[in-house]
């Protein structure tokens, strides 16, 4: 069978299509698989690390704006991504193509409909993107992760199958993670991050606790991402900081460190959601204002619903309501415990599995 895989802008849609491609070709490793993207993107990155075959498009994301020259701009691109796309299905001549959002898949995705091949969209959030609102019309599969997306979304061919996540969490060993990782379990363990890129505001929070003394008695890990590294750095040079405290500017090993946490302060992108939960993990969630839709916040709420998280947003957060928040859950092990057991349920160890069967039955 032949496959094209897309998704693009952030590791929220490109590391769901790169697990969907990881199972396709662990079910039959003559399975071909291809994988759709913009060049020169984050997509294009890691899907070549990640040893699959990449396939570049021209395409460019719509301004939120009104009508302006970057309106034209990706316009223009649009119509070559589609163009682009037309040749690739020419020649790979797939079976089914898989869209997992961001401007990027839509080209390919929509070619794929109009060649009546069958498409499949995975949608990763509370709330849709436009992309996926706009694709999942005439696809043969919607498999959605929140069933509050159920009512964005025009398609009598949804199913709810959970987020594909990482193999990484298949097993799930704290103490080999922690030997991994060279951490100590003598400390409760807080791991602090905002996704890939980072988030200003925790990192403003972070910075606020640190300099006013807050005393840190468990174990604090905090990734400010690569673009605010030197800013947090700075802020702190004055500062003694605990031994206790480890910033870091980022970080590949993620599903370690989740293992080894006792809570989590993360955004609430819902691939960051579906492995806290593959773990298992009480958290606080900081949803970022910024995001298209305000969909992090529809995935925190959900969380917080299901007692699963505790949410705090943007416009409300300070050092201090953080740090009061970290030892109120950190202090009671039967909330923190309780929020851990709701926040699995609400995860899908088999997820990538069941969209396995149901692709291949496509």
């Amino acid at each position: 069978m032949k496959y094209i895989l897309s998704g693009g802008g952030t590791g929220g849609h490109i590391y769901p299509a790169l697990a969907i491609a990881t199972e396709l070709k662990n079910r039959d490793e003559n399975n071909e698989i291809l994988y759709v993207g913009k060049k020169g993107s984050l997509e294009e990155e890691l899907v070549t690390k990640a040893g699959f075959d990449f396939s570049p498009i021209h395409v460019e994301g719509l301004p939120r704006k009104a009508l302006n020259k970057q309106t034209i701009t990706s316009a223009f691109a649009l119509l070559r991504g589609l163009r682009d796309s037309k040749k690739i299905i020419k020649h790979f001549k797939p079976d089914v193509v898989i869209g997992t959002g961001g401007y990027v898949c839509a080209p390919i995705v929509y070619k794929a409909q109009k060649n009546n091949i069958k498409t499949v969209v995975q949608e990763q959030n509370a709330f849709p993107g436009k992309t996926n609102r706009f694709l999942a019309k005439n696809a043969d599969l919607v498999a959605i992760n929140f069933n509050e997306a159920k009512e964005y979304l025009n398609s009598k061919n949804i199913i709810f199958t959970g987020n594909p996540i990482r193999n990484d969490f298949k097993v799930i060993d704290k103490e080999k993670a922690a030997k991994d990782l060279n951490i100590e379990l003598d400390k409760k363990i807080v791991l602090s991050f905002g996704g890939s890129g980072g988030q200003e505001s925790t990192n403003e929070a972070i910075i606020e606790i640190l300099k006013n003394g807050m005393n840190i008695d468990f174990k604090l890990i905090h990734i400010t991402g690569k673009p605010h590294y030197d800013y947090v750095m700075d802020k702190l040079k004055d500062v003694k900081i605990s031994e206790n405290v480890e910033i870091l500017n980022y970080s590949h090993d993620i599903p370690n460190l989740l293992m080894v946490s006792d809570l989590v302060i993360a955004s609430s992108s819902a691939m960051t959601l579906a492995e806290i939960s593959a773990v298992g993990l009480a958290s606080i969630l900081i949803p970022k204002a910024y995001t298209a839709g305000n969909h992090q916040v529809f995935n925190a709420n959900s969380y917080k619903e299901k007692d699963a998280a505790e949410v705090i947003l943007e416009e409300n957060l300070t050092g201090e309501v953080l740090y009061n928040k970290i030892k109120e859950i950190l202090e009671n092990d039967d909330i923190r415990f309780s929020m851990g057991k709701n926040s699995k349920k609400l995860g899908n160890a088999e997820a990538v599995k069941n969209l396995g069967d149901i692709i291949e039955r496509l």
